[in-house]
């Protein structure tokens, strides 16, 4: 309908200009009449003037319109009659659009309010930051968290740790680690995970922190529950013995609180003391050594961090274990570059390795494993590199995986116990990990994650 009245209004218009011109110019060429063409023309001009501010009202609303949706300003009030059926239906439909673009506007504020509210009441805390380091929008919860402000910049996040600014800006770090954890001065331990936003304009960093104190705390303390009863296990095992023989062998020599004649005692008792005796050695010697393993673990050195191909490293590590009992045995699967360069420290990830193939061989040789063979994998992640050492043996059982690297726990009669969870803790300190990945039937296989070099 508003296409039909406004097609009506620009024929009728136009039909009038055209007869309104034939008549001026029929009456000049024919009649000769100047007062009549005089007339003539000055209807033409008004006809003319009138379809221009028809034209020039609906453009003139038309902009206004567009201008308002510009600036997102919904409030223009288009008149509904102006006398024109065409131009009222024209502005009627010009009305709807701005009455929809109005309720689009309310709606969308509302889910921003209500999403704004969702953010605020969250206990994560959540901040966006700029290109230049500006904090744009922070809930309550980073604000509490990081006592940060809006408009503040992220060089005041030094206060916490002062590389902190430097992991939220630097964007190659961001895609490499885009998740990692800062200690407050009240001790709590944050963590921040990164995320990108990209605008029209620029992109926005997007950073989530949350306070994972308690957990880690609980981790930390579960992981000493489960270290004292490893301890007071291994501890037991080796005074007890050394108790009881002590209390058999007193025996032997003291009656009624009394100690015994030299002619009373017989060969007997004398062989059983020397058994006795040596037991309690054993025994003795395994605690010192028991002793020093837990000595070593709490001391561990501070890794010394440098480039080298790691290659080379893997390899003079196969030619130490061949000196392992039953390694020629073995079949070695080789699986890795001739070059890789990573950041570590080389004879701290030697001792690592060279545990792994060790655990490895005595595995196979303990289960006379057919055909064992041990394979090593080497593959980049990303910016990291993993090393798999993995064997044929026997898959470890599921109740025993968690346990594997709390220190001194051991399921060999005569392991420390100390192997696996020393290397853990190498590994952490040298900014990687170890992990076991058991899923597959009749295969172990740990993985060692390092840094490559950029």
């Amino acid at each position: 309908m508003t296409n039909k009245h406004f097609y009506k209004a620009i024929l009728l218009r136009l039909i009038t200009i055209i007869l309104l011109a034939g008549a001026t110019v029929w009456f000049w060429l024919e009649l000769h009449s100047f007062v009549i063409c005089t007339l003539l023309l000055i209807l033409l001009a008004i006809s003319i003037f009138n379809i221009i501010r028809y034209f020039n009202n609906i453009n003139r609303w038309i902009s206004f319109f567009l201008l308002g949706i510009e600036n997102e300003d919904t409030t223009l009030k288009i008149p509904s009659k102006t006398g024109n059926k065409a131009i009222d239906d024209v502005y009627k439909g010009m009305q709807r659009l701005n009455d929809l673009f109005r309720q689009t506007k309310i709606e969308i504020s509302s889910q921003e309010q209500y999403f704004r509210s969702v953010i605020n009441q969250s206990a994560t805390g959540l901040f966006s930051v700029n290109k230049n380091g500006r904090v744009i929008n922070i809930n309550p919860a980073a604000v509490k968290l990081i006592q940060l402000q809006e408009y503040h910049h992220v060089n005041s996040l030094e206060s916490i740790h002062k590389t902190l600014p430097v992991f939220i800006l630097n964007p190659a770090k961001t895609k490499k680690q885009p998740s990692a954890i800062f200690e407050n001065k009240q001790g709590q331990k944050l963590l921040f995970k990164l995320s990108e936003i990209k605008l029209k304009e620029e992109t926005i960093k997007l950073v989530a922190v949350s306070d994972i104190t308690k957990e880690l705390d609980s981790r930390e303390v579960d992981a000493w529950i489960k270290l004292a009863r490893t301890l007071s296990h291994e501890i037991m095992n080796n005074i007890a013995p050394i108790t009881t023989l002590s209390q058999v062998i007193s025996g032997y020599y003291t009656k009624n609180h009394e100690a015994v004649k030299p002619e009373d005692i017989d060969e007997k008792t004398i062989q059983n003391t020397i058994k006795g005796l040596t037991v309690i050695e054993e025994r003795s010697t395994g605690l010192l050594n028991f002793v020093e393993n837990y000595r070593k673990f709490t001391k561990l050195p501070e890794p010394e961090m440098t480039t080298f191909d790691l290659i080379p490293v893997i390899e003079n590590n196969l030619l130490a274990a061949s000196a392992f009992k039953g390694y020629d045995k073995i079949k070695i699967n080789k699986h890795y570059p001739d070059t890789l360069k990573v950041m570590a420290d080389k004879k701290l990830l030697s001792q690592v390795i060279t545990n792994l193939l060790k655990n490895a061989t005595e595995a196979l040789m303990e289960h006379q494993v057919e055909n064992p063979a041990i394979t090593l994998k080497v593959s980049e992640t990303g910016s990291s590199v993993k090393i798999e050492v993995s064997n044929n043996g026997p898959s470890i059982p599921a109740g025993l995986r968690e346990q594997i690297f709390v220190p001194f726990f051991t399921t060999k009669e005569n392991g420390s116990g100390i192997g696996l969870s020393l290397s853990k803790q190498i590994m952490l300190s040298m900014g990687g990990d170890i992990i076991l990945n058991s899923g597959k039937l009749k295969i172990t296989a740990f993985t060692i994650t390092l840094r490559e070099v950029d």
